[in-house]
């Protein structure tokens, strides 16, 4: 009898970890001094007696048939479409964000590399971030966040809370996203603390970020990266908007390769090859500039409302 109420009790034990404290079956096997697959055992055991019941709430609208156009049209593995249930933006782009950080536990395991953007959609996902418990996650910048007029990027408060979420170690980059030129990017690059950011971002397990419609309101504009002349010409020459810092044409590729050779972070075609790649926006407006960054492999999992998405398909 005792040893059943034992069982019992380290079954809940451990149902507890894995579901409400979002820990991995390695972590749990390490505090509970049992192997990885007792673990899994003991969950399966925890269902088969009914200690454990795992419930699915379906949203009150499904948009599967948008979802595999998406997957159909792109080169993007899946996608999460959420309601606009008030129209109201900020209120649409926590739904969207709630989506992907219900996701979050699965594409961020121990002793690996975090890699994340800036701006105004990452700052409402950090601020929304849940703790999970994680150990010798790296947690690194994939461009650089500050800015040459007096504009607050909260880059580096974003990576804190995301390196806070999970335990991490951060990584910041302490450059402009963009310089003067080329010359100025790679002496910057030299330095052996980007030296290492960069290499360690080809070791990325997950990155996250958004992307940016060309013109105002923009974080691009805010920071005096573009000014109105160039962006003129720049639109004429067909540029979409921006992914990380680099900016894009209508194909999803580089839109100038000398521009893109100012930018201070991570190569695009690294970024193209991290595995998970949660490309996240909640702006129709932003619909030329997702439109690219799909067509360009740029996203392995989108996370977007149903506005955003039906325009993009458009």
């Amino acid at each position: 009898m005792a040893k059943d109420t034992y069982r019992i009790n380290q079954i809940i034990r451990i149902s507890k970890l894995y579901y409400e404290c979002n820990m991995g079956q390695v972590q749990i096997a390490e505090k509970e001094g049992i192997s990885k697959s007792t673990v899994s055992r003991l969950l399966k055991m925890g269902k088969d007696l009914g200690l454990i019941e795992v419930h699915i709430k379906e949203p009150a609208l499904m948009y599967t048939e948008l979802e595999d156009e998406l997957t159909a049209r792109f080169p993007v593995d899946r996608v999460t479409i959420v309601p606009v249930m008030v129209d109201n933006p900020q209120i649409i782009l926590n739904d969207v964000c709630a989506a992907l950080i219900a996701d979050l536990p699965r594409y961020i395991d121990d002793h690996t590399t975090l890699s994340i953007a800036w701006g105004t959609t990452l700052e409402s996902l950090s601020h929304m971030l849940p703790k999970l418990h994680r150990k010798g996650v790296s947690v690194l910048q994939l461009t650089g966040g500050y800015s040459r007029l007096a504009h607050e990027t909260s880059a580096l408060s974003i990576l804190q809370k995301f390196a806070a979420s999970v335990d991490g170690d951060a990584y910041v980059i302490p450059a402009p996203a963009i310089v003067d030129s080329a010359d100025i990017a790679d002496a910057i690059k030299k330095d052996s603390q980007i030296q290492n950011i960069i290499q360690m971002a080809h070791q990325s397990q997950t990155a996250i970020y958004s992307a940016g419609a060309f013109g105002r309101p923009s974080v691009i504009f805010e920071m005096g990266i573009i000014d109105d002349v160039q962006y003129a010409q720049m639109a004429a020459d067909g540029c979409v908007g921006d992914c990380c810092g680099h900016f894009l044409n209508a194909e999803g590729e580089l839109f100038d390769e000398a521009l893109d050779h100012r930018v201070v972070g991570v190569a695009l075609d690294t970024i193209r090859h991290i595995p998970n790649r949660l490309l996240i926006a909640s702006d129709p407006r932003k619909d030329k500039v997702l439109r690219a960054a799909l067509k360009g492999g740029l996203a392995s999992h989108l996370y977007v409302d149903v506005k955003t998405a039906e325009a993009i398909l458009r």
